[in-house]
């Protein structure tokens, strides 16, 4: 059987492996626990390993980030497609896409924002997320439901609410009496998107 998985690392498993490997060690421990020579004593190699693959403990980051993102786009466009074909239900739909992601994929989801991950610029499968979530709100724009002009300043605040969010339930930061964070997830998207139709309507 050992044998077999050292034959399977030689055709190209070891990569995807060591990726799942570290994943889980940052969901369980946090990114500071995570370093090559620890992530191939717990995937089961030798420690110069993981070089074939990553050449620093930043590469390996970004390249986690990068298939974070890929996720991420994945489970938003699986609940757009679901939501209703109303504009706000489908920015509703990705606000809770993107809550029940982080926490499901919590591993993913703090590597994505990190600096050691990001600081080469946002990786393709990221834009492709924000720019799904843009296209949503111009939807929202168009329909009426949110206010007419730059759609940055509504992006900005559409993200900022469900990755605060979601970042203070990972976190365990909402032990206080009334924030149960499965109760209120669903209730994120409908108040971004009943603040963004007020603001649409005259004065």
């Amino acid at each position: 059987m050992r044998a077999k998985r050292k034959a399977d690392y030689h055709h190209g498993r070891l990569r995807q492996t060591l990726i799942d490997t570290a994943v889980k060690t940052i969901a369980r421990h946090g990114i500071d626990a995570l370093s090559l020579r620890e992530l191939a004593a717990r995937a089961g190699v030798s420690p110069g390993a993981p070089y074939h693959h990553f050449s620093s403990r930043s590469e390996l980051l970004a390249s986690i980030a990068e298939e974070g993102f890929t996720r991420l786009e994945a489970r938003m466009i699986a609940a757009r497609e679901a939501a209703p074909k109303s504009a706000s239900a489908r920015l509703e739909a990705l606000g809770l896409a993107y809550v029940t992601f982080a926490v499901s994929s919590l591993g993913y989801f703090r590597v994505m924002f990190h600096g050691d991950a990001s600081a080469s610029g946002p990786t393709v499968a990221g834009l492709r997320a924000f720019h799904i979530l843009r296209d949503a709100v111009v939807a929202c724009q168009e329909a009426g439901q949110a206010p007419n002009g730059d759609a940055t300043g509504l992006v900005l605040v559409a993200w900022s609410a469900v990755h605060g969010f979601a970042t203070l339930w990972v976190d365990r930061a909402l032990p206080f009496e009334g924030l149960e964070p499965e109760r209120l997830a669903p209730e994120i998207g409908r108040l971004v998107t009943a603040m963004f139709a007020s603001l649409a309507r005259p004065a």
